[in-house]
């Protein structure tokens, strides 16, 4: 059987023993010696600090908070630019076909005896209307004789309208004629 160590004055025995079962025993805090020649364990910070530090502070939580926002709204206005590119995009990707298909259309009406007219093409409302360039003059042959038509340079603006909105409007200049003389036999 083991005996309990000597008590010295003022019970420094107890002490050490209560110290050295607390918690801060295994965190491996310094050691300082006391006036009976044991080692006990020297906090390096006071106890007032180890309280303020076990949670963020108001001011902490707002910096973090406004940093995340700041990170927040960049993002999302980098977000907000790719979706109206993207939007563009795909509006040009569905008008190159749609204006091709028109000015084909459009090359083969004679603006000199309809100027202005709608139609439905592919699903799209066309708009258009024609105006005089240049004054209407006597056509020429290949040998320079009058020809059989007289002519005229006219501007066509066409519109295309999709269900909700207006997808643009263009130009193209096409040559109205009309026949005036008929062919010598």
């Amino acid at each position: 059987m083991q005996r309990a160590p000597r008590l010295a004055p003022g019970g420094c025995a107890r002490r050490h023993r209560r110290e050295i079962g607390t918690p801060r025993a295994e965190e491996g805090l310094p050691r300082r010696s006391s006036s009976c020649g044991k080692s006990v364990l020297r906090p390096r910070v006071p106890p007032a600090a180890l309280l303020r530090s076990q949670g963020f502070t108001l001011l902490e939580t707002m910096v973090a908070l406004v940093i995340f926002a700041a990170a927040a709204m960049a993002l999302y206005g980098l977000f907000n630019t790719n979706l109206i590119a993207l939007a563009r995009a795909h509006d040009v990707s569905r008008q190159v076909p749609a204006v091709r298909h028109v000015i084909e259309h459009l090359s083969s009406i004679n603006p000199r005896e309809e100027d202005a007219g709608r139609v439905e093409l592919d699903g799209l409302r066309v708009t258009w209307s024609s105006k005089l360039l240049e004054p209407v003059r006597q056509s020429q042959d290949l040998t320079g004789g009058l020809g059989y038509f007289e002519i005229g340079l006219y501007e066509v603006e066409f519109t295309l309208h999709d269900a909700e909105r207006s997808l643009g409007t263009w130009r193209m200049r096409v040559v109205g004629y009309e026949k005036v003389r008929e062919p010598y036999l």
